[in-house]
């Protein structure tokens, strides 16, 4: 299979159609701003080696996405939007013999409001928004067919078993949010802002009860969740003058409700495994607690035209507020998904030709993943993730046709010295059944060297 462009029988075929209209009409001073999208998505996984045919699951999902915004006249030095937006889904299983989702439908919305305020140095932004969604399905049967021996949905309980009881719930929430920016002199600015979110479960945190074929997942969903409701408040800083630019932010989220996903253990301890060795994963929820940062700092110096350094670093720490896991580590405190601490710096150089209307940026990029300690071992959920380091070198080419038109020409080349490594956010880390790894490392990598070419014409 490796020595051919032919496709292997066990595939993914995903159709995903979409049709939508953007309008806007200006009302004086104002405008109104009209969206209405539908799309429709096909999704089928063959899985069966024995039956090739068969999908294995076989999905479609229609949507209809609405939003509709009126952007009031400036009045008193202040902005006003207005609006309303939402979706209305129906999921729908098909001829397959994996379901790990039932046939659902929703309905969701929300309407908004929206402040900005400026006087002079100072500027000052808010809104609310009230959101409700509704979800609802029937008795889902499924019976083995006893000439393929797999399940098939059926209309009647007779012989059948319950793959999902019946559901309908309603949920509501209120969301804000309050900042500020001031310009403490020509160089300094500071920010800060203080916000509620709300989140609504997803069908697969409420609703899963089977097995994704793609992912070799058993997911299991919890009914009874309540919404996500946070509070975050985070605050930076921006310092400037003409060869370098600083900004530096810092955050702390408190979640109440937090969704998360956890290993199922055995009587042993160990991951629960079926027969084919599909893991089974079961939806949580726990109060929570995420705080971190950010900095970045570009500096261009004056002495080389079109010379630019970029460096930026980021962390994340995030505790699960369960009592229960109080000082227990990797062990239960640790919220899995984190990403680790990383490093990023590129070095580019513009150059522009003489009376030619094209401008060369060559790029060198490293890319720096530190590992990951701070990962949700209970049950075996996660692993440590080593630390990696990739290097990425580029080119874009910009021809300037006029003043509107432009053709961009980028070509790079990512993960130049062919390093093996795994993101620590990547679920195919855990996806391979082969444990006789040679490396030590077990599971699926991420790509190696690989190159991209990239064209934009603007008109």
């Amino acid at each position: 299979e490796l020595n051919t462009y032919d496709l292997p029988k066990l595939v993914q075929r995903i159709q995903h159609y979409r049709i939508y209209s953007n309008s806007n009409y200006a009302i004086g001073n104002g405008f109104i701003d009209f969206l209405i999208g539908i799309q429709q998505n096909i999704r089928r996984e063959f899985t069966h080696p024995t039956l090739p045919s068969q999908a294995g699951m076989f999905m479609r999902l229609n949507t209809l996405n609405y939003s509709f915004r009126y952007n009031a006249p400036k009045f008193l030095n202040t902005e006003l939007t207005i609006g309303i937006n939402g979706m209305l889904q129906n999921n729908k299983n098909l001829d397959a013999t994996d379901f790990p989702i039932p046939d659902y439908k929703l309905y969701d919305g929300g309407a908004f409001i929206y402040a900005k305020w400026k006087y002079k140095k100072l500027t000052l932004s808010g809104g609310l928004r009230y959101d409700m969604r509704f979800v609802t399905w029937d008795d889902f049967y499924v019976r083995v067919n006893p000439n393929t021996g797999f399940s098939h949905q059926v209309t009647s309980s007779t012989n059948a078993s319950l793959q999902f009881a019946s559901f309908n719930n309603t949920y509501n929430g209120l969301s804000g949010s309050f900042g500020g920016t001031i310009e403490l002199t020509k160089n300094i600015n500071l920010k800060a802002n203080l916000g509620r979110a709300y989140r609504a479960p997803t069908i697969t945190e409420i609703g899963s009860n089977g097995l994704d074929p793609g992912a070799h997942i058993i997911y299991l969903g919890n009914r009874n969740f309540k919404p996500e409701f946070s509070l975050q408040g985070d605050i930076g800083i921006n310092l400037k003058n003409k060869i370098f630019i600083l900004d530096a932010n810092v955050f702390n989220n408190s979640i109440e409700n937090y969704i998360y996903m956890e290993t199922i253990a055995d009587v042993n301890g160990n991951p629960l495994l079926d027969n084919q060795g599909n893991r089974t994963l079961k939806y949580q929820q726990a109060s929570a607690q995420l705080y971190g940062g950010e900095i970045s700092l570009s500096y261009f110096p004056q002495k080389i035209k079109g010379f630019k350094i970029y460096n930026s670093t980021s962390i994340v720490y995030g505790y699960n507020r369960n009592l229960k896991y109080k000082n227990k580590g990797i062990q239960g405190e640790y919220l899995p998904l984190i990403p680790p601490t990383n490093f990023m710096s590129s070095i580019s150089q513009e150059i522009i030709l003489s009376n030619q209307p094209i401008i060369f940026v060559p790029k060198v990029e490293l890319q720096f993943n530190a590992t990951q300690n701070r990962y949700l071992s209970l049950n075996g959920t996660e692993t440590q993730t080593p630390a990696y380091t990739l290097i990425n070198i580029g080119v874009t080419a910009e021809l300037l046709r006029n003043k509107y038109n432009k053709f961009v020409f980028t070509f790079q080349v990512n993960n130049v010295f062919d390093i093996a490594y795994q993101s620590h956010l990547n679920r195919l880390k855990y996806f391979e059944y082969y444990t006789n790894s040679t490396t030590g490392y077990y599971g699926i990598f991420n790509m190696g060297r690989n190159f991209a070419l990239r064209t934009i014409y603007t008109f």
